[in-house]
């Protein structure tokens, strides 16, 4: 992925032109990440942290403060910014980047439907100096010793919108986080037929928790632990719908271990390599 913890995140400079992070010891290995999922309202933004270094998968809408919230948190550098499709609520942060957040690196999935939020945000990635690459899936993004891998969508694949999001699914060998995105139920079976071991400890719920997404299927195989809808207060969508919530209870069995950045504000977790992933 990046250099983003020490060893969890290390962009390769012959990769994108980043500065390379030497390896820990065996000793480090029981160190914890943070996963942050941001309240951004309407939207997405997920962020990745290890002893102080940073990456991001998705910016959420603009006008939302987000990168307010990064500087509160102190935060002066992005290893590196994946973005799984351009829709506004999930890209549209970027369109308020000034470059006092440097991002070493963008990575963006297959989606064709970018357009001008698309061509926006390379520009101002030109402007400050930030290498921008595409990615699908079985692109293996640095992480060491963690495998973080891109698993949809494949080459082969031409789905737009909110089924072309880049789904990244992070594991130590033993726990494992999936993020996709705004996947709906036609990429979900696309994942499926290509993805016969996909499971994840920690699932970031697709597109808000619409009932366009979750099969129960789809749900069944990836058997979260924890699952985390993003979604605005009150949103004008009806996110989460009522359905996805029914399939997400029968398949935790626990609605306490159904999260919700609408009614619980920004989420974290956090993650110690090969011993578990708990909710903080």
């Amino acid at each position: 992925m990046i250099r983003f913890f020490p060893l969890f995140f290390a962009l390769s400079a012959c990769l994108c032109g980043c500065q390379e992070f030497a390896s820990e010891s065996e000793s480090s290995l029981s160190h914890s990440a943070q996963i942050h999922f941001l309240d951004v309202g309407q939207g997405l933004s997920v962020l990745l942290e290890r002893n102080g270094e940073f990456a991001l998968y998705d910016a959420g809408p603009d006008s939302a403060g987000f990168w307010d919230s990064l500087h509160t948190r102190q935060i002066p550098h992005l290893n590196w910014v994946l973005i799984s499709h351009f829709h506004r609520d999930h890209a549209g942060g970027l369109l308020e980047w000034d470059g006092k957040i440097k991002i070493d690196s963008l990575f963006y999935g297959t989606d064709a439907e970018g357009g001008p939020l698309r061509d926006s945000v390379f520009s101002l990635a030109e402007k400050f100096g930030t290498a921008v690459v595409k990615v699908e899936r079985g692109y293996k993004l640095p992480c060491s010793p963690w495998t973080c891998q891109v698993l949809w969508q494949p080459e082969f694949s031409h789905l737009n919108g909110n089924n072309a999001s880049a789904a990244l699914q992070i594991t130590d060998g033993i726990y494992s986080t999936f993020l996709e995105g705004d996947l709906e139920t036609q990429g979900e079976a696309g994942l499926l037929e290509i993805s016969g071991d996909l499971q994840a400890d920690l699932l970031q719920v697709g597109h808000h928790g619409s009932k366009t997404s979750s099969s129960l299927p789809f749900l069944e195989r990836v058997a979260p632990k924890y699952a985390v809808i993003s979604a605005g207060k009150k949103n004008s969508y009806g996110h989460p719908a009522k359905e996805t919530l029914r399939k997400l209870e029968i398949v935790l069995r626990d609605s306490s271990k159904v999260f919700r950045t609408d009614l619980q504000g920004s989420i974290l977790f956090e993650w110690i390599f090969g011993k578990g992933i708990w909710h903080r």
